[in-house]
């Protein structure tokens, strides 16, 4: 409700008027999104920078349903910030106060392994895959010098009070553009420099413009679907949840461990019945699948070996 989003007033609505799209700004929202969507059809490389900078503009013109910056107290603070345009925050909380009480060390420690590596592993693949360099084992070039360079960021953003400094899905917007080499993190790197500065800019920049983007690139890292075995149920099942959960816990940890989780379980219940006499479901379909390929095989590697020797008796004849 605070960002002007939607108004719940259940479980399953997203407004008060009952499940009727009536707020502005995700109307907005959407329009930025069909902008971006129709300019990435014609190849535009902008097309994010226009729709987000398109629903951006619009939101910041006060007295409108759509306004970033209401006229209450929340609105009138953003707008008295919006307009320093530059400004330079001070450097007095950057190192924060450490303790020495180390009783919970053990748990953060282990509670941020597993959210960066997870969060860190599900990003580096979605982007690698939609970069098209994935090979057929599921790895792709240089990884270790990328989940190196992740957890390096992770060790010195900890010094500073930061949460764990990883990559985010919000690359895939760059990627798409066109964005396949260490040069695109140095240019990135440099206009976070100058956002430093910009603060207010950027800090004003409102989620219905982001949104769309979003899911946009979720829609262009979907095509990685088609690889699941959807007609095996633990696949189909464990890709479905992992796809879920993660949009409605708003983590991509959460959705690796439950897809990971159901999968395990599963596979573990199906080879424990395996032990009594009950054969793995789809296991005999596996099997025919490769009975069937080999065949294929010897027939092509038959029609090549007649070919040549058709080839050969061309030749002699000759």
């Amino acid at each position: 409700e605070d960002l002007g989003i939607c108004v719940f007033s259940d479980a399953y609505t997203c407004d008060v008027e009952g499940g009727f799209m009536t707020s502005g700004t995700t109307w907005l929202g959407i329009m930025g999104m069909m902008i971006t969507a129709i300019l990435l059809a014609y190849k535009v490389n902008s097309a994010f920078l226009a729709g987000i900078g398109l629903v951006t503009i619009i939101s910041w013109f006060r007295g409108t349903e759509v306004t970033y910056f209401p006229d209450d107290s929340a609105g009138n603070e953003r707008f008295e910030y919006f307009k320093q345009i530059v400004k330079i925050e001070s450097l007095d909380k950057v190192m924060v106060p450490y303790t020495s009480e180390l009783a919970d060390v053990g748990i953060a420690l282990f509670t941020f392994l597993y959210v960066d590596f997870l969060d860190t592993s599900g990003t580096l693949l979605g982007l690698a895959n939609a970069m098209g360099v994935i090979d057929e084992e599921g790895n792709f070039p240089r990884s270790r010098q990328a989940f190196a360079v992740d957890a390096i960021s992770t060790m010195f953003g900890s010094l500073f009070g930061l949460s764990p400094v990883t990559s985010y899905i919000e690359s895939g917007a760059g990627v798409e553009a066109g964005a396949k080499t260490g040069l695109t993190a140095v240019i990135c790197a440099f206009y976070f420099f100058l956002s430093i500065f910009f603060a207010p800019i950027i800090a004003s920049i409102p989620p219905w413009a982001t949104g769309g983007a979003l899911i946009i690139v979720g829609s262009l890292m979907a095509r990685s679907l088609d690889r699941v075995k959807w007609e095996n149920p633990s696949h189909a099942i464990s890709a479905f949840v992992t796809l879920m959960i993660m949009p409605l816990t708003y983590s991509i940890a959460y959705g690796l461990i439950a897809g990971i989780g159901s999968y395990v379980i599963m596979e573990g219940v199906f080879t424990l019945l395996s032990f009594v006499g009950i054969a793995k479901p789809f296991a005999s379909t596996e099997e025919d699948e490769e009975i069937t390929e080999q065949p294929h095989k010897s027939m092509s590697e038959e029609e090549t070996s007649s070919k040549d020797k058709e080839d050969t008796e061309d030749g002699m004849e000759a």
